[in-house]
């Protein structure tokens, strides 16, 4: 694997792979739409599908592990079965070629289900692009689609998360930001949480989003918290919702 390597994906793939520190890899599901192309576990044509082992399965490691710097994915339906990992882990330790730091990573028009996280940052990546994304299906009850469980090397700062959907996730977004964006997406009322900064560091900005949720449980107490001297403008089921969600 070298800089630079472009990687089509077309049918199904069920492994979890840890890549090495390789910077500016690109992998493309080759069908423009992702979907879950398999019939009870059998690959049903087309599609561009990664899910975990059918047996012998790591209940603590990733579908993709991501090492390097400036990987993006695109066009992939990611469904994980690991208890303990998620779909994705963005590894960040240090500075790449001797340690890991997946930053500047894009998933573009992909999709996250599954159990326990779409998108796991281990450490703290920066400049991470979510565009065009779905993340459902997150139902235990610690589940999260993106999540922070890491800032051992900084916090995640300067994440773009646009035009993505969220929807039927116990917890959606769960990440300490800084100076992050989130614009155009639609949230369904999660069950415990829908967007949670806690130790995260303003100006974060949140705007021209649709949520399910009324403007009396938009706050903290409904799963909503972020920080002081972030904006947020949004789209509330009974209302246009300006300023800080709070109680």
């Amino acid at each position: 694997m070298r800089p630079g390597l472009v990687v089509g994906f077309e049918g199904v793939l069920f492994e979890q792979v840890t890549f090495p520190i390789v910077n500016n890899v690109t992998i493309i599901g080759v069908q423009a739409v992702p979907r879950q192309a398999t019939t009870s576990n059998v690959p049903n044509g087309g599609g561009a599908t990664w899910m975990s082992p059918l047996s012998g399965i790591s209940n603590t490691t990733a579908l993709a592990t991501v090492q390097g710097q400036a990987w993006t994915f695109r066009n992939v339906f990611f469904n994980n079965a690991a208890p303990t990992a998620g779909c994705v882990k963005l590894s960040c330790v240090g500075d790449p070629p001797l340690a890991a730091d997946a930053s500047q990573c894009s998933f573009i028009n992909c999709t996250f289900t599954g159990t326990n996280l779409g998108i796991d940052d281990a450490g703290g990546s920066f400049d991470t692009l979510v565009d065009g994304c779905k993340f459902f299906g997150f139902a235990g009850s610690g589940d999260v689609a993106i999540k922070s469980t890491s800032v051992a090397l900084r916090s995640p700062h300067q994440w773009r998360i646009l035009n993505s959907r969220f929807y039927a996730n116990v917890n959606h977004i769960i990440m300490p930001m800084r100076l992050c964006q989130i614009s155009g997406c639609m949230f369904e009322a999660a069950t415990t949480t829908n967007i949670d900064f806690t130790g995260g560091t303003a100006p974060n900005f949140v705007q021209r989003n649709s949520f399910a949720i009324a403007a009396a449980d938009f706050d903290p107490a409904g799963g909503v918290t972020g920080v002081s001297g972030d904006a947020w403008s949004n789209n509330l089921i009974d209302a246009i919702e300006t300023g800080l969600p709070a109680n």
